[in-house]
């Protein structure tokens, strides 16, 4: 029982840390969405998607192209209501490739999300940014 409670406060408290942190900020053009994503009824996950940053709004991104993580794709950015909740925000209601989005990033993805990563992009080594902030911005 301890241990469950100790183990339980420390992962509550690495999401607390993760809270608000943010590496980067860009508006970019949902690319790629790889493969095909998996339902939410059996596991929560990231899922890698590629972007084309369009323009860089705070932070240090000078690659053209991305891989960024969203937790749980399926689920409109408003309407997690688990633990990530506090992590994780934003208006997009699906995610469509063409679309384009102003994100909040932050790396490594492991400082947010150490979950199941869908991950079609295993041959590239670029890193992972995880969105903290995903809305929709004018095409």
């Amino acid at each position: 029982m301890f241990r469950s409670l100790l183990f339980l406060l420390l992962f509550a408290g690495s999401l607390f840390a993760a809270d608000k942190k943010t590496d980067a900020e860009v508006i970019a053009r949902l690319t790629e969405i790889p493969g095909k994503m998996p339902g939410n009824d059996l596991y929560n996950y990231v899922y890698v998607f590629k972007y084309r940053v369009i323009s860089v709004i705070s932070g240090n991104v000078q690659e053209k192209e991305i891989l960024v993580g969203q937790y749980n794709p399926r689920i409109a950015r408003d309407q997690i209501k688990d633990a990530m909740a506090k992590n994780v925000s934003g208006n997009v209601q699906a995610f469509h490739a063409g679309d384009v989005h102003r994100l909040k990033l932050v790396q490594p993805m492991t400082g947010v999300w150490e979950g199941a990563v869908e991950d079609e992009y295993f041959d590239d080594e670029t890193p992972r940014w995880f969105a903290v902030k995903t809305d929709s911005e004018k095409k």
